[in-house]
């Protein structure tokens, strides 16, 4: 189902109206339909086009919604929900963000596509924050269900911004929220400022972090990273750059002992927020223009004591991390391994974007175990099974699902899985699957091998399934890495 901010820019009015998220967003009814799945709209968005004070414009949209398929019989609201999101007036923009995520809930729809930062916060607080998805994050939930791949942009570079085209057509949305941005970036190409850039064909810029060290800047105390342009172009969307670009800033901060990281984006660009929010991000203050400032503190402070495991991390990692609930050697196939942890690969890091489950830093595992005690916060450490027989890489778990329904766990990991739908379709036709979405917290230079592992307790031999970790090997695996 996608709300009325997707909508909109499918269908533009006038040609003065023509919006950046047209472009993906016109990708994305198109993979719909090619998948197979039904696009759907909520009745209640008419109340969000009856508010247009335009009434010609008003009028073409009321005739435009006719075009998609209305959500039959919508559920209602449920009225524990006053409690957690408040209960709003008839009719106003939060009571039909409340229907939206209903349809969610109930199983009505199976994912909800919105770009409004609003929406996304909200099902985070009534647990539905995989099943809403902005149009980039819906993208690479399709791409990543279809049993083929389109071919990935070259990997991560870390350059300068002279390096850079200034008439790449990359940056004319730039210029146009920031007029004085062709000045600027003639500076920044003077000053030899380091960037990390992923190019498209023709070596155009498909997405961009370009940073500036700075110190002593908003009441900040400590070495700060401010990333002053973060974009992903709309045609490369769905190919989780964002996330893989937030996965060098991470490991460059840890690597160079920065305290902090800052962003300034505008309120209206909601999915760029929401990206940030996950990552531990928080809004601390306006720009004199009115931007919002995100700040993300990479030192843990006295907020270790008060936070949970997986609110520590968000908050202050990757790597950051707590060992107060157990951890699980969960051991992977190497075909599955290298999918889902590219970077690990030297031959697959080169081509990071050729799955868009292995380029972000938020991913799922599924499997048939058993297991049943897996909480949120717990540190995963993932062994390569048959091949290398050690522990590459560590997580920590965001939260877990089981079910033998395809399209419960599709709506659920769609955005982060290795597997396709018809993956799925043949691990849940044998009985109950179990899904961990958790995020990846690093990749060991030095991985652990199995030798290590059974002498300091963690393992009495290979893992056949996943295994728990007892508390002496937890501790030892707590000062193996450092954390």
């Amino acid at each position: 189902m996608i709300d009325t901010n997707v909508l909109i820019p499918l269908e533009p009015t006038a040609p003065g109206q023509v919006e950046e998220l047209m472009e993906p967003a016109t990708r994305l009814v198109r993979a719909i339909e090619e998948a197979g799945h039904q696009l759907f709209i909520h009745p209640a968005m008419r109340v969000d086009v009856e508010r247009d004070r335009d009434e010609e414009r008003r009028q073409l949209r009321e005739l435009l919604l006719g075009k998609y398929l209305p959500l039959p019989a919508p559920p209602p609201v449920p009225a524990s929900w006053d409690e957690v999101l408040g209960s709003p007036e008839l009719h106003s923009n939060d009571w039909v963000d409340h229907q939206l995520l209903a349809a969610v809930r109930s199983n009505a729809v199976g994912v909800l596509v919105t770009e409004d930062l609003r929406i996304h916060r909200k099902a985070k607080r009534i647990g539905l924050k995989e099943r809403v998805a902005t149009v980039g994050e819906a993208l690479a939930m399709l791409q990543s269900l279809r049993d083929q791949f389109a071919r990935p942009p070259p990997a991560v570079e870390f350059t300068f911004a002279h390096d850079m085209d200034a008439e790449d057509p990359f940056f004319d949305s730039l210029r146009g929220d920031y007029p004085p941005f062709s000045e600027w970036f003639r500076k920044c190409q003077m000053e030899h400022r380091r960037c990390w850039v992923v190019r498209g064909h023709g070596r155009h810029l498909a997405a961009l972090c370009l940073i500036k060290e700075e110190e002593g800047v908003l009441k900040l105390k400590g070495r700060t990273l401010k990333l002053c342009t973060f974009k992903v172009a709309p045609e490369h969307q769905g190919r989780r750059l964002g996330e893989l670009l937030l996965k060098s800033v991470f490991e460059h901060v840890a690597k160079n002992g920065h305290a902090f990281v800052y962003v300034t984006a505008f309120e209206r660009q909601g999915a760029l927020i929401a990206l940030f929010e996950d990552f531990g991000f928080q809004v601390e203050g306006r720009t004199e223009s009115g931007e919002l400032v995100l700040v993300k503190r990479m030192k843990t402070g006295d907020t270790a004591e008060v936070l949970t495991p997986l609110d520590f991390h968000v908050r202050h990692g990757p790597p950051a991390m707590k060992f107060d609930v157990p951890s699980f050697i969960i051991p992977i196939e190497p075909r599955f391994h290298h999918l889902l942890f590219p970077d690990v690969d030297s031959q697959l890091s080169l081509e990071p974007g050729l799955h868009p489950f292995g380029n972000g830093l938020r991913k799922a595992y599924l499997c048939r175990a058993l297991i049943r005690q897996i909480e949120p916060g717990a540190s995963l450490f993932f062994y390569l099974s048959q091949s290398q027989k050690a522990v590459t890489v560590v997580g920590v778990a965001e939260q877990t699902l089981v079910s033998t329904d395809v399209d419960e766990i599709a709506a659920t990991v769609g955005k982060r899985t290795v597997f396709s739908l018809r993956d799925l379709q043949a691990l849940c036709s044998n009985g109950e699957v179990l899904a961990i979405l958790f995020r990846q917290a690093a990749i060991l230079k030095e991985p652990i091998p199995l030798g290590d592992l059974c002498r300091h307790g963690v393992l009495n031999g290979p893992p056949q399934s996943i295994t728990t970790v007892q508390q002496g090997g937890r501790e030892w695996l707590r000062q193996r890495l450092g954390l």
